[in-house]
C-alpha cells in the first residue's frame, strides 16, 4: 500500500509536469496568433504544436492513457485522469486557462 502510494505519487507529479509542457506549449502558440489550438483531443493537440512549440511529443500519461485536451480558441483544459482512470475526480491532474484570465479577448 505504501509503495503503491508513493509510486502514485511520483506518477501525479510527472503528469503534472508534462501537462506543464503542454500548457506553455499553449501558451507560446497564443502569444504568437492570439488565440488557443481549437481542436477535440490531446493527440490533435499535439499535431499542432509539435516541433514549433513543443520539442517532444507527449501522447500518453504515466498510466498510459491519453491525455485529453477540450480547447477552444478562448480557453483550454488538459487533463490526466490520474490514477483511477475516471473523469471528473478527485485524483485528476487537470491545467485550465483562458485568455480572459489576461484580460484579453478574441476579436471574432
Amino acid at each position: 500500500e505504501l509503495l503503491a502510494r508513493a509510486l502514485n505519487a511520483e506518477k501525479i507529479a510527472r503528469a503534472r509536469a508534462e501537462l506543464e509542457m503542454l500548457a506553455t506549449a499553449l501558451e507560446a502558440f497564443r502569444r504568437e496568433r492570439g488565440f488557443y489550438v481549437a481542436v477535440e483531443d490531446e493527440s490533435a493537440l499535439v499535431d499542432h504544436l509539435h516541433p514549433r512549440y513543443l520539442q517532444s511529443i507527449i501522447r500518453f500519461d504515466p498510466w498510459h492513457r491519453s491525455y485529453e485536451y477540450e480547447g477552444t480558441r478562448d480557453a483550454y483544459t488538459l487533463r490526466s485522469l490520474g490514477p483511477d482512470g475516471k473523469a471528473r475526480t478527485p485524483d485528476d491532474v487537470t491545467i485550465s486557462k483562458s485568455i480572459a484570465d489576461f484580460g484579453l479577448r478574441n476579436a471574432d
